[in-house]
């Protein structure tokens, strides 16, 4: 069996940790940024398998990748190229490809080429948009758009030998078992009502999947009670500028009058609410740059809440690739969280039911 040990991290005198749930180690996402949905679903996945004691797995991001094409290029065509189809995704494109064509474990399907460069997107987008061209589309044109794709995720095998069984793809996900549907999105917006699911109007949702909006407050309760019964969550949120430093570990909101030139677990920051979150979003300020793992809770020297982020770029800054996200950073740029649904609190998971 392949088995990839548990990650630990180095924590600073600046935080005590109040909870830490199990993550498996850092990987480097390289030059792919718009990959992130992969590798951040794929983490916290594990997270997941290691939670029900189904052990310790390394999954292949690019399995994903490589599925993701295909469904956005079947999408592009018939939205007649009015849509996106660069590297981004949402959560649910990997519960979506989990559900419908399965999942590999990392070492029978790595492609480090295809994580810094470009061409194969500008190669497959370039013969779409030539397709397109024509009054129908060709009766074979899945099959010349597939060995295009093929030619960069070369080398994919159809079934793969692990812990002496022979699997295909939907068969490891069913040794898994992995129940997709145990798993679902929720945002925090005024521009929908509450209580009610909506489709969040990004780029990277090119599937339109359904995210279910809550009150801020519910939204908050909804994360905090999730990582203190021991799950955890991908986030998809906003890297805002100099209020998000790789090199300091930290991900804050200074106070506007704030003299300090950079930032520290200590500085004043600005509240956050529920019409200073939705201004941001309806000025395009806030968008989904980005997608992590949050693993735990810490709080700073003063009792103020910080969030404990698993990125993937490697094991850089002075967590080792770990981010320490403030409450009020929290609550004004992230645009959704995923989590298993068995891990809300029971009044919002029985409002959920109901819809």
């Amino acid at each position: 069996m392949f088995l990839i040990t548990v990650d630990s991290f180095s924590q600073k005198e600046d935080f005590e940790t109040i909870v830490k749930n199990p993550a498996t180690k850092v990987k480097h996402q390289m030059e792919s940024g718009q990959y992130c949905w992969s590798y951040a679903t794929c983490s916290f996945i594990e997270s997941e398998l290691i939670r029900s004691g189904k052990g310790i797995y390394d999954l292949s991001e690019d399995y994903f990748i490589y599925q993701a094409y295909i469904d956005k290029a079947v999408n592009y065509t018939l939205r007649k190229g009015m849509t996106s189809f660069r590297r981004g995704g949402l959560s649910h494109d990997v519960f979506r490809i989990i559900k419908e064509k399965g999942i590999m474990p990392d070492p029978f399907y790595k492609i480090d080429y295809i994580r810094n460069n470009h061409e194969p997107e500008d190669v497959l987008e370039a013969y779409l948009n030539t397709i397109l061209k024509e009054e129908y589309l060709t009766e074979n044109w899945m099959k010349h758009y597939r060995a295009l794709l093929d030619s960069y995720f070369s080398d994919r095998p159809d079934q793969f030998k692990y812990n002496g069984a022979i699997f295909t793809p939907p068969a490891f996900s069913k040794y898994l078992q992995i129940n997709v549907d145990n798993y679902v999105s929720l945002t925090s917006f005024t521009h929908h009502p509450f209580h009610s699911e909506f489709v969040l109007e990004l780029s990277d949702n090119f599937a339109g999947a359904p995210s279910f909006n809550l009150p801020l407050n519910e939204f908050l309760q909804a994360i905090d009670t999730c990582l203190s019964k021991g799950f955890t969550l991908v986030w998809d949120g906003c890297l805002d500028g100099d209020r998000f430093s790789y090199h300091k570990g930290l991900a804050m909101i200074p106070d506007s009058d704030s003299k300090i030139p950079e930032l520290n677990p200590d500085i004043i920051e600005n509240n956050v609410d529920q019409q200073k979150r939705q201004i941001a979003f309806e000025r395009l300020q806030t968008t989904d740059d980005h997608l992590m793992h949050i693993v735990g809770i810490a709080k700073n020297k003063q009792g103020k809440k910080f969030y404990i982020i698993k990125d993937s770029g490697g094991e850089y800054g002075p967590f080792k690739g770990y981010i320490y996200m403030s409450l009020n950073y929290l609550l004004m740029n992230t645009v959704s969280v995923t989590l298993n649904q068995s891990s809300l609190p029971g009044n919002i998971r029985l409002m959920m039911s109901k819809n």
